[in-house]
């Protein structure tokens, strides 16, 4: 009978290198460019919004603009330490205060329409299938990105990791949406774009292990 320490040594001997995986800040800045690449490919085919300039020197929209570029940023440090052994799960509130300051500015921007315009602000407009399918149009490919780049989370918190994945992936698609599709109001937008953070981002979190091991990482 083989001896143990024996068997050690065939198990060693046998074993291939474990390539080390890269720190959440690599991780982070790798994801980013990914971002960047997928957005400028999707602006190069439609052309920036002809008001974006306008749109942005407005305080409400230029605060909803960047809290929701610092939201899908802090989520997606935050994903890629929490989905990492051994790493505190308290890094899952890292991107919350972006979040409330994101839906802060997307409330400010509503009260000021109603103040402008009156029951008209929240009026649900003819662009709301453009609105619909520009998000689609940016956020498919990069919640796809995302999860593969966390897939090996499936073994360790499944849940939170996909959950601030699909946070990361859905904020920076609805600042990515913003870049080229524009007009609707501040109700709008607070239904179509941080509504489809909320539900996605949410549906990750109860579904974070079947997702996992439909990917094909998640073990019992």
């Amino acid at each position: 009978m083989t001896s143990t320490s024996r068997l050690i040594e065939q198990l060693a001997a046998r074993g291939s290198p474990v390539q080390p995986i890269a720190s959440p800040l690599q991780r982070t800045l790798a994801w980013l460019a990914f971002v960047v690449a997928v957005v400028a490919v999707v602006v190069a085919a439609h052309g920036l919004r002809s008001d974006l300039a306008t749109a942005l020197a407005m305080p409400a929209a230029a605060l909803e603009f960047g809290a929701s570029i610092g939201t899908g940023i802090a989520a997606a440090y935050a994903a890629f330490q929490v989905s990492v052994p051994g790493r505190s799960s308290r890094w899952t509130w890292l991107p919350m205060p972006f979040l409330l300051l994101w839906l802060g500015g997307l409330g400010v921007g509503c009260l000021q329409d109603a103040a402008r315009i009156g029951a008209a602000a929240f009026a649900m407009e003819a662009q709301v299938r453009e609105c619909a399918m520009a998000i689609a149009l940016v956020s498919v490919p990069l919640a796809i990105g995302m999860l593969l780049m966390v897939r090996h989370a499936g073994v360790v918190r499944p849940s939170h990791s996909a959950w601030l994945a699909m946070l990361s992936a859905a904020a920076l698609s609805a600042a990515g949406t913003s870049l080229i599709h524009g007009g609707e109001s501040a109700w709008m937008v607070l239904v179509w774009h941080f509504g489809t953070v909320a539900l996605l981002s949410l549906a990750c979190l109860a579904l974070g292990r079947p997702l996992f091991a439909w990917i094909g990482y998640a073990r019992g």
